[in-house]
């Protein structure tokens, strides 16, 4: 409030000097004009500061760094046209040649694209994007063989492979070898991410299109309001239409997926950029302004984000998750009471679904009231648990998680329980009952057994891995722990919980320094404070001497 106070000050005397003083010489409005702007960039108010940086750039239009200032806001405020003229002007880094690279390719310009692309270079963000771009030019350029080479992902490590695996999929479809594709899709699938629920419907369309109906409605297993609309259509004889069917889709959607990786790390400016760049490669997709409007909720940028979010197209089946964002950015502008109204009037409503209730639970859960949210979603599963079938399995598995969170590990493991009877292949709800079993000290046996099965259906979930990690240390199986955990931190590597179990698992094996650094490590991330305490505790006394240091104080 108060900056907002600063600049509608700085605004209002502006007026009223300028309607005293002497006309300002070119120079005052440029320096005007650039420090208003920037008052406005602390207060979030993008658009805003895009329109007075502007202001200062042509007022002064050798400036270089109001130049490039106002190319980051417009990019940032979704101004398309603008963004793209000022990055042509603009010194080559890294963030202008990606912004010029996605011009080229709405373009069909490959020759710049390539070009381009020889410049960004091969260090941070670049080396996902890099082989993504190579492939895709090489394709438009009618080269699928060396496309394909490009994306295999034996050839990458860590995260950068869940990415390649993803584009190899559209990349395959794009060509219409469809059991490839499908292949292709349900490996990329078995990384789990946020992708996860669109990557489901790339793999059925593949099928469909290889002639395998029968197994892409089985892959379409309703357990989600869009997944549902999906088979929905599929049953109805009608297509549901590939993922990605040209090169700046696929840009596109690499941008989304990198944008929601980089605001994990808390880099929110950088994943706004991508967010944006997504939504002008390819604003026809679903996952472009949902992207958008995560990003611009967690810049706290309120309005720009519910417009992003007006965009997502109707009649997929997203309406309940954009009115879950919608709820989201309006709690976290400080508006949780009209978050909370929303979701419940959706709820109470004569044509509400599962996923209202959901919606609604899931406000409760953010504010910690885990009680109500095991209401909400007993509600859920009264009302609509029938009638969803096998897949009513995911309310089990989110009720057994508010009730975990309220103390009742009981009717937690009966809700997981239910959840596997139902749906006996689903790795969240075989990891989460493993680890708890495991955590509690209760059948250990069957808690392995939950464990590995997860492992094997999802091997590129770090979570999972961890938690495989985990058991193996538990039974004495110190060195394997610690190669299993070494690979969860290289698909998960800013995760405090793995990166604590890797120097508790180090210690053991007798790494001390080692194990230090990795508390070190896990300390200086975001953590629930009690878990701070436990390590703190670790770097004091070390791992044998830090629980009963702990239960004396």
């Amino acid at each position: 409030m108060r900056t907002r106070l600063t600049i509608a000050a700085l605004l209002a005397l502006s007026a009223t000097t300028a309607q005293a003083a002497k006309p300002a010489v070119p120079s005052d409005s440029v320096l005007h004009a650039y420090v208003i702007g920037r008052y406005a960039v602390l207060d979030n108010e993008v658009g805003l500061a895009a329109r007075l940086m502007e202001e200062a750039r042509a007022a002064d239009p050798a400036a270089a760094s109001i130049k490039r200032r106002s190319w980051e806001l417009a990019l940032a405020n979704g101004d398309q046209a603008r963004a793209f003229q000022l990055a042509r002007s603009l010194a080559s880094d890294p963030d202008v040649i990606m912004t010029r690279i996605a011009e080229a390719v709405i373009r069909k310009d490959w020759a710049l694209a390539a070009s381009l692309r020889q410049k960004l270079g091969g260090q941070g963000w670049p080396i996902v994007v890099g082989p993504v771009v190579d492939a895709w030019v090489a394709q438009a350029r009618g080269d699928a063989g060396a496309a394909l080479n490009l994306l295999d992902p034996q050839r990458h490590q860590g995260f950068l492979r869940a990415y390649i695996a993803e584009q190899r999929a559209h990349l395959l479809a794009s060509l219409g070898r469809w059991d490839e594709a499908a292949t292709a899709y349900r490996q990329a699938r078995s990384g789990g991410g946020p992708a996860l629920l669109f990557l489901r419907q790339g793999q059925a369309d593949a099928l469909v299109m290889a002639g395998r109906k029968d197994e892409a409605l089985a892959v379409l297993y309703p357990g989600d309001r869009p997944t549902a609309v999906a088979r929905e259509r599929l049953q109805a004889g009608q297509r549901l239409g590939p993922l990605v069917a040209e090169p700046r889709q696929a840009l596109a959607w690499t941008a989304a997926r990198l944008a929601i990786d980089l605001a994990r790390e808390r880099s929110e400016p950088m994943a706004l950029n991508f967010a944006r760049l997504a939504s002008f490669l390819a604003p026809e997709l679903p996952i472009t302004w949902l992207t958008v409007g995560d990003m611009l909720g967690k810049a706290d940028q309120t309005q720009p984000a519910l417009a992003a979010l007006d965009k997502v197209p109707a009649g997929l089946g997203l309406e309940e998750a954009v009115r879950a964002r919608r709820a989201e950015v309006l709690e976290a502008a400080g508006q949780s009471t009209a978050a909370g109204q929303l979701l419940q009037r959706a709820a109470e409503a004569p044509e509400a679904s599962a996923d209202d209730w959901g919606g609604l639970a899931g406000w409760h859960s953010r504010a910690s009231r885990f009680a109500e949210a095991t209401s909400a979603y007993g509600m859920a599963i009264d009302r609509f648990g029938k009638g969803l079938g096998a897949s009513a399995w995911n309310l089990h598995y989110l009720r057994g998680m508010m009730r975990d969170r309220a103390g009742d590990w009981p009717g937690a493991q009966s809700d997981f329980r239910a959840a596997l009877a139902l749906f006996p292949d689903e790795p969240g709800v075989l990891n989460y009952l493993g680890y708890g079993l495991l955590e509690r000290g209760g059948a250990p046996v069957e808690a392995r057994a939950l464990i590995e099965k997860a492992a094997q259906l999802r091997p590129g979930d770090g979570g999972i891995i961890d938690s495989l990690g985990w058991v193996q240390l538990q039974t004495g199986e110190v060195d394997k722990a610690v190669a299993t955990l070494e690979r969860a931190i290289s698909l998960e590597p800013q995760d405090p919980t793995i990166i604590s179990h890797l120097g508790d698992a180090l210690w053991q094996q007798g790494r001390r320094i080692e194990a230090r650094f990795r508390w070190r490590q896990a300390l200086a991330l975001e953590a629930p404070a009690e878990d701070k305490r436990r390590l703190q505790a670790r770097l004091d006394y070390g791992l044998d001497a830090a629980p009963a240091m702990l239960a004396q104080k």
